[in-house]
């Protein structure tokens, strides 16, 4: 056997790994010894599997906390230092036994932490042999690149140029790491779509999410059937809920998991994708052109603009820029022509001879120093969990203040106030007041507790067509993750149960929120509304503003005193040429 080569990188989706397979395959066809292994099977007592874990969540469920956490690194580097030590705390031990036990004349990463560990031991002297890192992305995040690491390799000049920029001493950019099924022995496009039953002329667009089918994805579908010119293919990954809701749907093809991309990409006449990962790069060899459309925060809004400014793709930010993207992808011209043009020119070397190359000046491996492996367990469980505790309560604390993750108000609506009243159980049985919020037209906002005591009441608002709010359960909960599912989850239940059909689709609550409310927000549908004002019994008057969002609170009120509150807010809304709107007109 030739030379030896350790790929390092992380089953945290399709990329990272997709990147190290091909490597290894490419490796092993010209008679070199590679293997791949997981940097999270390396943390202790199963901390890689809580980082997937979490990272997942963040991205279907909170992704607006994904977003928060990329910038975060450029708006304060100083980060980076800790960030580094405690990832090479909680894995050096077993990179280091993976290391001897395989002797390898290279050490690969293809995954942002792994780089850093590998380029931490590196500086340390605690590994001999070159490192590399091959960047999956255009986009170059501050956590991809550790000057120690000897070589760093892009799929784009312009990830090979952003790589030096941030301390890379040496990169260059042979381009992507695809599978030769993209472009050699790909079936015939006439027979693949006519096995998916499309026309000669109909115009099909493969609309994609990664493994994991994160992001926007039913919102896409939606708006390619509004545009009535395309045919979505939609391939939902292993996403069998997504599926399912788009099935349901029934807008075009949609397909679970699947091995034949390459006879899909023959068959579509663009990609519409939404994060810039591996699917992009596989387009990029197919010569079939790409559009960024709903992009995930972080690097998929980042993936996007970079691929756009290096011509290879259009990043179609709003639906208004969708249209006219889809017109020149699917359209056969000069503009097409270019595109797929500049995007196969990425494809300048081969990522395999860059590595060999490299491997051929190595020292032996030092022996592996002896840390105490209790103690390091303890403290890397503890500081995992600590980390991943303040990111769920405190971070989305913080970042739901500013109004992410939640309702928003719809920017043409300058003179309207979305209202909701909050009732108790002699409020919500009183017919005087729901006639009142009905006139009104704002939402009843009940909690689970007087929902569950008066579910006649509750069936007799959705009978007059009130929208119906859910104000939480009730009682408090210290433990937050039962806590958010009483207030959201159990009273929408019981809500919904109450008029037969699904009314709470909104959540409003009287507290902070954290990411668990929206997390449970998301899985049920339900908008997180948080309002600009509250109105107390014995609240101070204020100016009344179109756009705000206003809750009245009858508790602590009697229903005389409710009754005459809302006259007086309809007064003074007349007052100022404003009108009042239901929680479910927000976005």
């Amino acid at each position: 056997m030739g030379t030896s080569i350790l790929i390092v990188s992380a089953s945290m989706g399709a990329g990272h790994d997709g990147a190290a397979r091909e490597l290894q395959r490419r490796l092993h066809a010209r008679g070199h010894e590679a293997e791949v292994v997981d940097l999270l099977d390396m943390a202790p007592l199963g901390g890689g599997k809580l980082l997937k874990w979490s990272y997942e969540l963040q991205l279907k469920f909170a992704p607006w906390t994904y977003q928060l956490t990329y910038r975060l690194w450029f708006l304060m580097p100083f980060l980076y230092g800790p960030v580094v030590w405690f990832d090479t705390f909680v894995t050096r031990r077993r990179m280091r036994r993976t290391i001897n036990a395989m002797d390898p004349d290279a050490v690969v990463s293809t995954y942002c932490l792994a780089t850093l560990v590998l380029g931490n031991m590196r500086r340390k002297g605690w590994l001999r042999v070159p490192v590399v890192t091959f960047l999956t992305d255009f986009a170059v995040h501050p956590l991809c690149v550790h000057p120690s690491v000897d070589l760093d390799l892009g799929v784009s000049p312009s990830a090979a140029a952003a790589a030096l920029e941030r301390g890379a001493p040496v990169a260059s950019a042979p381009g992507p790491l695809v599978s030769e099924r993209f472009r050699v022995g790909v079936p015939s496009r006439a027979a693949v779509r006519s096995e998916l039953g499309l026309g000669p002329d109909e115009r099909a667009v493969l609309v994609v999410a990664g493994s994991w089918g994160v992001g926007e994805v039913v919102d896409t579908v939606r708006t390619l059937g509004r545009e009535g010119l395309y045919h979505p293919i939609t391939v939902c990954g292993k996403d069998t809920e997504l599926k399912a809701r788009l099935d349901q749907l029934g807008i075009g093809t949609v397909v679970g998991w699947t091995s034949e991309m390459p006879s899909l990409m023959a068959a579509a006449d663009a990609l519409v994708e939404n994060a810039g990962g591996l699917t992009a790069m596989e387009a990029f060899a197919s010569g079939l052109p790409v559009i960024t459309f709903n992009a995930i925060p972080g690097h998929g809004r980042d993936n996007g603009a970079r691929m756009e400014v290096a011509g290879v793709s259009i990043y179609a930010r709003s639906e208004e820029e969708l249209a006219p993207a889809l017109a020149l992808a699917t359209t056969p011209g000069p503009d097409r022509d270019l595109m797929i043009e500049n995007a196969r020119a990425l494809f300048a070397g081969d990522a395999a001879d860059d590595v060999l190359a490299l491997a051929g000046s190595r020292a032996p491996v030092p022996v592996a120093f002896g840390v105490p492996k209790g103690p390091r367990r303890l403290v890397g469980t503890a500081a995992s969990l600590i980390v991943l505790y303040g990111s769920l309560t405190v971070g989305a604390q913080a970042v739901s203040a500013m109004g992410v993750g939640v309702a928003r108000v719809p920017v043409d609506a300058t003179q309207t106030v979305y209202t909701g009243i909050r009732l108790n159980q002699a409020e919500l049985n009183d017919r005087g007041i729901q006639k009142q919020i009905a006139a009104l037209h704002a939402t009843a906002i009940v909690d689970g507790m007087v929902a569950q005591s008066n579910p006649k009441a509750v069936a007799r608002l959705a009978g007059l067509g009130i929208d119906i709010g859910n104000g939480g359960w009730g009682k408090t909960n210290r433990m937050r993750w039962s806590r958010a599912s009483n207030d959201v989850k159990h009273a929408a239940k019981v809500i919904n149960a109450d008029t037969g059909r699904t009314v709470a689709r909104e959540f409003i609550p009287m507290r902070r929120v954290d990411a668990f409310d929206l997390v449970y927000s998301r899985t049920t549908h339900q908008k997180v509304v948080i309002a600009d004002r509250v109105m107390r019994k014995g609240t101070k008057a204020f100016v009344l503003h179109g756009r705000k969002v206003v809750v009245i609170d009858g508790k602590g009120r009697t229903t005389a005193e409710l009754k005459t509150a809302l006259r007086q807010y309809e007064q003074r809304l007349d007052g100022h040429n404003l009108v009042a709107a239901p929680f479910s007109g927000l976005r």
